[in-house]
């Protein structure tokens, strides 16, 4: 049976952007973690929390929740200021939490189409069972 392994997870990623209000250059490197079905949840938990109820909030404050959302749960690495700064929630420059949430959009986006695009050399002969092949057995 093929056994097939999964690109890795995690990024690091650094950035050095100036701020377009505070004119403030920021620093430093982070690790993103794609996000499992629990954070997804979570991130999405916060996304209608910061958005709440509104269906006509504008356009790019909803996209920045949903950035400050998804960064929350997806940095597990982070400099001290994206910490004190509240995850990004407590930033004035936009545009910061824009490049930072783009960087992590962007792997994302690499790696689907690592997985999704067929790549013969992830996959290995192997023995082991897949994930709920066992489950499918059991009801023969």
């Amino acid at each position: 049976m093929k056994r097939y392994t999964l690109p890795n997870m995690e990024k690091k990623i650094s950035l050095q952007s100036v701020g377009k209000e505070s004119g403030l250059n920021w620093v430093g490197d982070f690790t993103y973690r794609r996000p499992t079905i629990s954070e997804r949840g979570l991130i999405e938990l916060m996304k209608t929390r910061l958005n709440g109820d509104l269906l006509t909030i504008d356009p790019n404050i909803a996209y920045l929740n949903a950035a400050i959302a998804h960064l929350r749960f997806t940095l597990k690495k982070y400099p001290d200021w994206w910490g004190e700064a509240d995850f990004g929630g407590a930033l004035y420059d936009t545009n910061i939490i824009v490049e930072l949430y783009d960087k992590c959009i962007d792997f994302e986006r690499d790696w689907r189409d690592k997985v999704l695009g067929g790549d013969p050399d992830r996959v290995e002969e192997s023995d082991e069972r897949s994930i709920g092949s066992s489950a499918e057995s059991d009801q023969d």
